[in-house]
């Protein structure tokens, strides 16, 4: 048998749903209605967005990845990663701090993975599901790739040097020649210029590190600007040629000698020809400093080994 409770009759102590939900108050992205420990007030908490080291990380892979891209995607990025902090408006103390990233534990049968504002939720299975099929592609992606043949600059071989002048270069694959007749650029350079090794002199443009992480590598870079230039329409900001070359003590000695704008010598091989105006692609082996003018106004110009 049942019967209702007079209202007088209920005991008073008992902690009502509202009581026990401010007792127990969920801190999230939100701001929430709780009591402060410190002051003893019902307040409704202001939150702020602070950096921490998940944010700085992020930010470091992202720029050890996409080296200076990660400029564009940076901004973007690292405010999803800030935490939430969340402070009393009375007396401004930190009641709780909450990270904008959330990963789902493995005994969750739904998981929810939670970046910002934004969020995925799938079932356990699809996940692993998931899991297993990315390990299976990259599985044999990494297979042959290992059994792949070698391109680019590992697949590029030092040869004897011929005699062929960069006035000769620009006038079969230059950028004219090319927006004239590109499959005649084409047949030239596969004819006479590829994996050709030359001896040239050029201007030190700019010089770019390479590094190696996680199995993405790229080569260290410099960029030359040859005389005569190639004839391009818009304003001249790119080199007329990018050496690839990979990790030498010797040759990065060298290079380190030469300051931007001087002149030096170099031997490399052609591997590529630049589309539209693009530098052309060599593979670097050596490198000589030209040696500034001497007292009798004559340059010494040292032979390539």
């Amino acid at each position: 048998m049942s019967y209702l409770v007079p209202r007088d009759k209920k005991d008073d102590n008992a902690p009502s749903q509202s009581q026990e939900a401010e007792d127990d108050p969920v801190f999230d992205q939100t701001p929430v209605k709780v009591a402060c420990p410190h002051c003893r007030v019902q307040i409704i908490t202001f939150i702020e967005h602070e950096s921490s080291w998940v944010t700085l990380a992020v930010c470091i892979v992202l720029f050890l990845v996409l080296n200076w891209a990660a400029i564009c995607i940076v901004p973007l990025v690292y405010p999803l990663f800030k935490d939430v902090v969340h402070h009393c408006p009375r007396c401004l103390r930190v009641l709780a701090t909450r990270s904008r990233v959330m990963l789902p534990k493995i005994s969750d049968e739904v998981m929810s993975f939670r970046v910002g504002s934004c969020a995925c939720v799938l079932a356990r299975k699809y996940v692993f599901a998931l899991l297993a099929m990315t390990s299976l592609i990259g599985g044999i992606h990494w297979v042959r790739r290992g059994g792949a043949p070698a391109t680019g600059i590992d697949a590029a071989v030092q040869s004897e040097v011929v005699d062929l002048r960069w006035e000769d270069f620009l006038k079969d694959c230059g950028y004219k020649t090319y927006l004239g007749n590109p499959i005649h650029v084409t047949v030239a350079f596969n004819e006479k210029f590829k994996n050709k090794t030359m001896q040239w002199q050029g201007k030190l443009h700019r010089v770019e590190e390479g590094f190696s992480f996680f199995g993405f590598s790229q080569p260290n870079a410099v960029f030359v600007d040859m005389d005569p230039p190639q004839p391009l329409p818009m304003k001249r900001e790119s080199a007329d040629l990018v050496l690839f070359y990979k990790e030498n003590a010797e040759l990065i000695s060298k290079m380190r000698k030469v300051k931007r704008g001087h002149k030096f010598d170099f031997t490399a091989t052609m591997l590529e020809v630049g589309r539209r105006g693009q530098p052309h692609v060599m593979a670097l082996w050596d490198a000589v400093p030209r040696l500034s003018e001497s007292s009798d106004g004559n340059a010494s110009q040292p032979a390539i080994r």
